[in-house]
């Protein structure tokens, strides 16, 4: 291995340790806005976490094929951890944000009827 290549692959880990970090700190701010109840950004977040993905997408031709350990390695644990906390909350939310449009749809399409050709009145009627 080159001198050139030895620095590549030992500056690597510690140039993808502050990308791993700042993930993790939009996760966790993307998760904590949420759980709050605060508005949440979240083209910004999107923004942000993609751009420390396409950070560390870059970085991983320099860490090469072995195992990624050290400090490294545990921010990047801990990041996956924050992650899946992340996921669910967003799920989470989306869901509730699909229940509240299908309250809104069925209450604009009730509002847009005088019932006068509505099935449930003539179903009403014969039981």
């Amino acid at each position: 291995m080159t001198n050139r290549r030895l620095e590549a692959a030992v500056s690597a880990p510690a140039m993808a340790l502050p990308v791993v970090e700042r993930l993790r700190e939009t996760v966790m701010a993307e998760t904590n806005d949420i759980a709050q109840g605060r508005s949440v950004p979240f083209e910004t977040y999107s923004l942000r976490k993609n751009q420390g993905l396409f950070e560390l997408n870059r970085l991983m031709p320099a860490l090469g094929p072995r195992p990624i350990s050290g400090p490294l390695g545990a921010a990047l644990a801990d990041l996956v951890e924050k992650l899946e906390i992340n996921r669910r909350a967003l799920g989470v939310q989306l869901k509730a944000s699909i229940a509240v449009a299908e309250i809104v749809a069925r209450a604009i399409r009730d509002g847009q009827s005088d019932g006068t050709y509505d099935a449930r009145a003539w179903r009403t009627a014969k039981e």
